[in-house]
């Protein structure tokens, strides 16, 4: 009977746990058979590891099956996956400590007597699953959103250091739960001390990872404010280059009618070679002095990317080529597209620059129907990409600021309702990314 109490205890914390957890990181299997089997992993290792092992083995060994099920779930670094297994059993332990010095304290009893009473030991133990729920809830709903929450498990950085916080103060209450076995011990003051350990390091718990949201949110703050700008410099660039064409044609346009009246003349005397001559001379007036405008998209935002990256790849010898069509009734905003084509173009730009050769490309195509709009950007890489969780990593310095850029523009697409398709030709060493965007009208008609 006890073992399937805590069989059922167990359950209907992994059912939670992993139903938050499917809330924060990308799912990598959708099927219920696959949660069924992440679940059934846990109970079936953590049951005998607390029949046969030392409590404080059985607790590792209860975090290893949690990062076997994460793994086998979800798309995410081992960072993130032993967070996972972190929040799960530093949170379950601090709330069984809690829960465990209040029954010592109002039973007026020592917490070893406490956990040798069987009755005792089940109802502490469906006590600190609530509490360790009731806690978590009350942190996703009232100090850290999920939305934030996410944007700090992002920040390796700083989840790395959450992590080491979680399983040092662990292991203190491991050895401050050790305490119970001293006889010697008062057990009215080891119960306050116990009681204060777990709550204190809860506490703290909450507090870094406020802070580390709180971080995750100015950085991502920045990244957005750096998004703006870019998008500003594309225009006023873009402006530029367009002032620049027309001065220069209005320049060309009031000598040509000087000129086209030359011609006309010599035409009406029948001077024929000068005319041809004269021609010529306009024509080369007009190829040397007016500046060429180089169109690569109808939407004026993207053009002034696709400007930049031709500028770009001039400079480093990439050879370019696009002609991206986007209809204005695709939903997004002028900052969703600099998010995805610069994220992307930037992307191939980095990846074009680890390999030398003639054969460095990009190249940007768009098809459409009347439902969806496509824009396919490809680019010759090494051979070789660097996936953690999952997803693209970067290979700058500073990963922390530059390694969103894949997820960004699945986030963005995919919240307009759109797919994010890549085709990875190992042979060729070539890499395609392909933005399909669904178009309001035929969402509007359907």
């Amino acid at each position: 009977m006890h073992l399937l109490v805590f069989a059922f205890l167990v359950l209907i914390y992994d059912i939670y746990m992993f139903s938050y957890f499917i809330h924060m990181f990308p799912a990598k299997r959708n099927y219920c058979l696959f949660y069924a089997a992440a679940v059934a992993i846990n109970i079936g290792i953590t049951i005998p590891a607390y029949m046969y092992l030392d409590h404080r083995i059985a607790v590792f060994f209860m975090m290893g099956s949690i990062m076997l099920g994460s793994h086998l779930l979800f798309r995410a670094n081992w960072v993130q996956i032993i967070y996972a297994s972190s929040v799960y059993m530093f949170s379950l332990y601090s709330s069984r400590g809690i829960v465990c010095s209040i029954y010592s304290i109002v039973l007026q009893t020592s917490v070893k007597d406490v956990l040798q009473h069987e009755i005792y030991y089940d109802l502490v133990a469906a006590s600190a699953v609530f509490l360790s729920i009731l806690s978590i809830q009350f942190v996703r709903k009232v100090i850290v959103p999920d939305s934030k929450a996410k944007l700090a498990l992002y920040n390796r950085e700083h989840i790395r250091f959450t992590v080491i916080y979680m399983i040092f103060h662990m292991v203190f209450l491991m050895i401050v739960n050790d305490g119970r076995y001293f006889d010697d011990v008062r057990s009215a003051w080891y119960s306050f001390l116990y009681l204060g350990a777990c709550i204190i390091s809860k506490l703290c718990q909450q507090l870094v990872f406020q802070h580390i949201a709180k971080v995750s949110e100015l950085l991502e703050y920045q990244k957005h404010s750096h998004k703006l700008q870019e998008q500003l410099s594309y225009q006023i660039r873009h402006y530029q280059s367009y002032c620049r064409f027309t001065e220069s044609y209005r320049i060309f346009r009031h000598d040509y009618e000087k000129m086209m009246t030359s011609v006309k003349t010599l035409l009406n005397s029948k001077e024929y070679e000068r005319a041809t001559r004269m021609l010529d001379n306009i024509h080369d007036t007009m190829q040397r002095d007016v500046l060429i405008h180089k169109t690569y998209s109808n939407n004026v935002l993207l053009d002034a990317i696709l400007q930049n990256a031709a500028k770009a790849g001039e400079e480093k010898g990439i050879r370019f080529w696009a002609h991206a069509h986007l209809p204005e009734d695709v939903p997004m905003s002028e900052l969703d597209i600099v998010r995805v084509f610069s994220n992307a173009i930037d992307n191939a730009l980095e990846a074009c620059s680890k390999i030398s050769g003639k054969e460095r490309f990009i190249e940007i195509t768009s098809s459409g129907s009347k439902e969806w709009a496509t824009i396919e950007i490809g680019n010759s890489f090494n051979g070789e990409l660097s996936m953690v969780g999952g997803e693209q990593e970067t290979s700058k310095d500073d990963k922390d600021f530059h390694g969103f850029g894949l997820r960004i523009i699945k986030e963005v697409v995919e919240d307009t309702g759109g797919l994010v398709l890549i085709e990875l030709d190992q042979e060729k060493k070539i890499f395609k990314i392909r933005v399909c965007i669904p178009r309001v009208s035929s969402q509007n008609i359907i």
